[in-house]
């Protein structure tokens, strides 16, 4: 029975990273500080290292292998810096910012930024909206969303942070491809489907997909809405 780092780094290979050895290393020790503060704030499901590896670190990597990613790059609700941190860890030479509004969840990246020597990752204590309507509107190359909504919803929340021209990956599950309410967000927010695939994700069974989408121009200026018209709409 292979262990663990065996099969991160035997997955890594089958996407086609370099240095999947070395790769599974650095994922591995974020893996184990994980797992560690997993047991004071509830983080992630998994509470092994084994129960990582498919379905948190290679599954944040495999809808992004063999794509050429454009920074700066939003992690947009990093919660336990996933898919965040694997990417910053895969591509070093890229800035990342990840955005997460929940104190501890911010303070455990900040943590775990500093302990993995992460230089170029900063944490950013703010709500998508928030950021959306200051100096992170129309900000980034490249923005990723995994476990963040619903896909209509996530939309709403990431859209706003890519400049004109920008991808979004959003990591969608099972939905294969945007239902009607998903593409009217996809529609108010200025995005264009460039395109929606199965990821396959090795030692994982569960079905994934991920769609990417390019923001074909600047967010509207009543995007995204403030707490209070949303209370107002709704």
């Amino acid at each position: 029975m292979s262990r663990p780092s065996d099969e991160l780094a035997q997955g890594l290979a089958q996407l086609g990273f370099a240095d999947p050895s070395g790769l599974a290393e650095r994922l591995r020790r974020f893996g184990e500080a994980l797992i560690r503060a997993n047991q004071q704030t509830n983080l992630v499901g998994a509470r092994s290292e084994g129960q990582l590896v498919a379905a948190h670190l290679l599954d944040s990597l495999a809808p992004l292998a063999g794509e050429r990613l454009q920074a700066p790059i939003i992690d947009v609700g990093s919660g336990a810096g996933l898919p965040g941190i694997p990417v910053a860890l895969s591509f070093p030479e890229l800035s990342l910012i990840l955005l997460e509004p929940r104190a501890k969840r911010a303070a455990f990246l900040t943590e775990m930024v500093k302990a993995l020597g992460l230089r170029n990752v900063r944490v950013d204590r703010r709500s998508a909206e928030t950021a959306a309507r200051g100096d992170l509107r129309d900000f980034a190359e490249t923005a990723l969303a995994r476990a963040l909504a619903r896909p209509a919803r996530a939309l709403d929340l990431a859209l706003p942070l890519l400049k004109p021209g920008g991808r979004l990956f959003l990591y969608s599950g099972r939905d294969a491809r945007p239902g009607a309410i998903a593409a009217d967000a996809m529609k108010r927010n200025c995005g264009d489907l460039l395109e929606a695939r199965p990821v396959c994700v090795p030692y994982l069974e569960a079905e994934r997909h991920v769609w990417i989408v390019r923001k074909r121009s600047a967010t509207p200026p009543h995007l995204p809405p403030s707490a209070r018209a949303r209370r107002t709409r709704g």
